[in-house]
């Protein structure tokens, strides 16, 4: 049965064609739009439809034609590689990255659907698209076979060309400057929609839990977990929104992965994106348990990690997925959310890592995704809006404002990460800030952060005795 908690805004369509008309989409035309057997993100999809757009109408054979001709599948890789040998050239549509290795005095191309990671690319074309260096840019790539530099008899894969299908510098200012147009609630259903969710499916309580997942995205070093029923949507905001954030799904993550590769010399993930997430972590396995949580418990208290004698630091921020059963109230069957996690986040053994994490989302209190949740209206381009969440994250001033309008006093672990979350809040709902009043401070922004972070409170005091379940105070301060 479908739940209707407003009805539908009008105004708000009028908004976003007014001041966003050349980065807004319609969704449901997004949601058409198919790719075979590989998945393409949302701000892929977004951009064709802007591209392949004329007063409106979008061109919905010229998209297919595109995708069916540069999207290959991961079965053509053979037939692919065969063509580059005789001489064809390559026009692919993929998400490409691009390494230094000072070593060799190259740059090395890495190319997913043929599992390529040591290509040669143009310079010019880094030069161009600096983003290719932090990785994950998905564009149409010319890609053509030669022979290696000072080498005759050695080949190798070059790109030539590079088309980014993505929004890669956004105008800040004009985005903090529009807020004043809409309402809160308005711009609250502008951001959810934008995520790809229908606001009118989900309750208050709900939009400010999946607004809730936009925080590590938008706030340096907010390190937060969600535990939640399958089909709720965990993941697809850091998967298709944005390509700061880097999923770990499944398999084996070791230090070298994640911090630093002593045999490759180079710096791991945590270093080259916004948010790292493990999802569903009950599936993934540590190759040395106890090197990579104390490696983890010095980088989320410190910002900063060592290998050997490589010191390293980031305000990159990670995010913990996780299933979790339920009774047929859809409530946790156990008091202690992480009994049935791994055992690196369980138990009194995993306190001082816990007490580590900003806050600790209620993911099954949201309603299960469903046709009638996700969004058919109009919305920004998620590749825009996951460029401004970048920005965003880059501006100070917002944590400032938070430090000078409350007062603390308590555990400082408590006040950081409260503050971190509010901060967050506060970019996301109030990027004006000369708009957002004491009263909508306290309410969307201080008081969200404090009950986030009053849950990490509530598992330390259950599974370490040495905990308490009192969190520091943080006020406003008028």
């Amino acid at each position: 049965m479908s739940r209707r908690w407003a009805m539908p805004d009008p105004e708000v369509d009028r908004l976003i064609t007014e001041y966003f008309g050349d980065v807004s989409v319609d969704k449901s035309i997004s949601r058409r739009i198919g790719s075979g057997d590989r998945v393409i993100p949302d701000y892929v999809s977004d951009w064709l439809i802007s591209r392949y757009s004329d007063q409106g109408r979008v061109d919905h054979q010229r998209i297919a034609a595109f995708l069916a001709r540069h999207l290959p599948d991961r079965k053509q890789k053979q037939t692919l590689l065969y063509e580059l040998r005789n001489g064809g050239t390559l026009k692919i549509l993929d998400s490409y990255a691009v390494r230094v290795n000072l070593e060799q005095d190259c740059l090395l191309l890495e190319i997913p659907s043929l599992d390529v990671s040591n290509a040669a690319v143009v310079d010019g074309i880094v030069d161009q698209n600096p983003m290719l260096l932090v990785g994950n840019v998905w564009g149409s790539g010319t890609l053509q076979r030669r022979q290696h530099q000072g080498e005759t008899d050695r080949y190798e894969i070059c790109m030539t060309e590079f088309r980014p299908m993505q929004t890669s510098i956004v105008d800040l200012d004009y985005y903090v400057r529009v807020r004043k147009e809409f309402s809160l609630r308005q711009w609250r259903e502008l951001l959810i929609r934008s995520m790809g969710y229908n606001p009118e499916a989900y309750s208050p309580r709900e939009q400010l839990h999946l607004l809730t997942r936009l925080c590590p995205l938008v706030q340096p070093r907010i390190n937060l977990i969600e535990l939640a029923p399958k089909g709720t949507g965990k993941s697809h905001v850091f998967s298709r929104l944005s390509r700061h954030a880097w999923l770990i799904s499944g398999g084996v993550v070791s230090r070298a992965q994640l911090f630093y590769n002593m045999a490759t010399k180079t710096a791991g993930l945590i270093t080259r994106y916004d948010t790292i997430v493990f999802d569903e972590i009950q599936t993934i396995r540590f190759s040395d348990e106890g090197e990579l949580v104390g490696a983890l418990k010095g980088y989320l208290e410190q910002g900063e990690f060592r290998v050997m004698q490589y010191k390293g630091s980031s305000d990159a921020s990670l995010v913990l997925l996780a299933n979790i059963p339920l009774t047929r109230e859809s409530t946790p069957k156990q008091r202690d959310l992480f009994r049935r996690l791994p055992s690196w986040i369980q138990g009194p053994g995993a306190s001082a890592l816990l007490d580590r994490f900003s806050g600790l989302l209620p993911g099954w209190e949201l309603s299960k995704v469903s046709k009638e949740s996700l969004c058919s209206s109009m919305a920004l381009r998620a590749d825009y809006l996951g460029e401004v969440l970048h920005a965003l994250r880059l501006r100070p001033e917002y944590l400032d404002w938070v430090k000078e309008h409350t007062r603390s006093a308590g555990n400082i672990r408590d006040i950081t990460s409260v503050e971190r979350l509010a901060s967050a809040f506060l970019r996301l709902l109030f990027p004006d800030l000369a708009q957002v009043t004491m009263e909508q401070f306290h309410d969307h922004c201080l008081q969200p952060a404090i009950e986030l972070r009053s849950r990490i409170r509530e598992q330390l005091a259950l599974i370490d005795d040495e905990y308490s379940p009192q969190m520091a105070e943080v006020a406003v301060h008028f």
